[in-house]
């Protein structure tokens, strides 16, 4: 397994090397797990980490209920022209880590909000198809997975993904991990496997934000007519 460690500086660590986990014991991935194993630390830029960052419900509830809405030739000339450029080829696995970590700034209460913030934050249409104590599988459809998939080769969703993986991980109290298990050109499949075994110790929940709905507007009452 895999963790990212963001708190040094550029030289303290080589990538890839083993560290210990009493060694990380001040950094947000012990959290991940209550085992004393070795784990590989893959450096992570340091603008990846979100400190100074005001990721609050503030921030959320300002731009969700904008009106303005931000063109969608910004959003994907960020998400599939200049990230994965930044990043080569360990693009994949940084993106799922940024949507655990985007996770944690934005926790939702249920399942209700959680597709209302996909919608909101366009990436598609979420359905939960099953649900046990260990497993959750959604379904991602909807006009953003649909353009993507037919204008890239091969479409990047582990920042979906990893998001859906910490948002179970922070209800259930427990580690949990993701992945994708069907693709097409429409729609995509990602199963979220909880560890009931590996409870996060230490691990103060963070209040859920308040979703932004919208607004329905109701037509005028017609005044009476006259008797």
């Amino acid at each position: 397994m895999v963790f990212f460690e963001i708190d040094f500086k550029p030289d303290q660590l080589r990538r890839n090397c083993k560290v210990s986990v009493d060694k990380l014991k001040k950094t947000d991935t012990l959290v991940e797990t209550g085992y004393n194993n070795d784990y590989t630390v893959a450096r992570v830029p340091r603008f990846f980490a979100w400190k100074g960052i005001i990721m609050t419900n503030d921030f959320y509830s300002q731009f969700a209920g904008n009106s303005i809405k931000a063109s969608i030739l910004s959003v994907e000339i960020l998400r599939d022209a200049l990230i994965p450029k930044l990043l080569g080829d360990d693009s994949s696995g940084i993106l799922y880590w940024a949507g655990k970590d985007l996770a944690r700034h934005f926790p939702v209460a249920s399942d209700d909000d959680l597709v209302t913030f996909f919608e909101q934050t366009g990436w598609g249409h979420l359905v939960v198809i099953t649900t046990t104590d260990d497993l959750i599988t959604y379904e991602l459809t909807g006009e953003p997975v649909a353009r993507r998939s037919a204008t890239i080769k091969s479409p990047d969703f582990m920042l979906e993904t990893g998001f859906l993986a910490e948002q179970s991980a922070l209800r259930t109290n427990c580690v949990s991990e993701a992945k994708i298990t069907f693709q097409n050109r429409m729609r995509l499949r990602i199963s979220v496997t909880i560890d009931h075994n590996q409870p996060i110790v230490n691990h103060d929940p963070a209040t859920p934000i308040e979703i932004v709905r919208p607004q329905v507007e109701l037509d005028d009452e017609q005044p009476e007519e006259a008797q």
